[in-house]
């Protein structure tokens, strides 16, 4: 019950700031090359072959990033504050951009964080968010390959999880390209989203 009411609290105070943002005529899209609040890598980086469990228990690999622009965030379930305002964000930032973006949480806690439970928590803040997770060792690989650094140390009575705060951009091609970094300037990183290229017919 106070994880849902944490999730709840979240998304009203955001979305009460995204309803004033969203009238906010003053602001500007930046120029096509112009990219400040997502740093995108001069070629993009091929993901790890790992196996990822997604939120209904089925078994995926890395083509399940394949089609379109996607947003990883890297959190876990139990989290008291980051993650909830973080995903809330993402929420407002997928739906002030004009084109699609998919969002995947990914929890780096697979002991307590089950298919149920991720499906769950990602379903309160929006019906399209996906979630995943995979085996400690496979979590890791990925976590390398997005230089991404968490901890997990489930001692009974002082299990601590820590991890990276930032998104993860993936490219329809399923290659890492680029990262977007805490603070938010949410109708930026909407804007610059809208001028990255599409697949063709896309």
């Amino acid at each position: 019950m106070n994880k849902l009411l944490g999730v709840v609290a979240a998304l009203a105070l955001v979305l009460g700031i995204w309803a004033y943002e969203a009238f906010d005529t003053g602001a500007q899209k930046p120029a096509a090359s112009a990219f400040s609040a997502i740093t995108v890598f001069p070629a993009g980086r091929a993901l790890p072959a790992i196996d990822f469990i997604d939120d209904t228990g089925a078994v995926v690999g890395p083509e399940i990033f394949r089609g379109g622009w996607t947003i990883l965030f890297m959190g876990f379930t139990n989290c008291g504050h980051l993650c909830p305002m973080t995903l809330a964000q993402v929420r407002m930032i997928a739906d002030m951009a004009h084109e699609p973006v998919n969002v995947v949480f990914f929890s780096v806690d697979p002991g307590r964080d089950t298919p149920a439970v991720i499906r769950d928590y990602v379903k309160g803040f929006d019906e399209s968010f996906v979630g995943l997770s995979a085996a400690p060792d496979e979590i890791r690989k990925l976590a390398d390959a997005l230089g991404a650094p968490y901890f997990v140390d489930p001692s009974p009575g002082n299990y601590v999880v820590d991890h990276a705060s930032a998104l993860f951009l993936i490219s329809p091609q399923g290659e890492f390209t680029g990262t977007v970094s805490q603070p938010f300037d949410r109708q930026l990183i909407a804007a610059e989203l809208d001028q990255l290229p599409r697949p063709s017919g896309g």
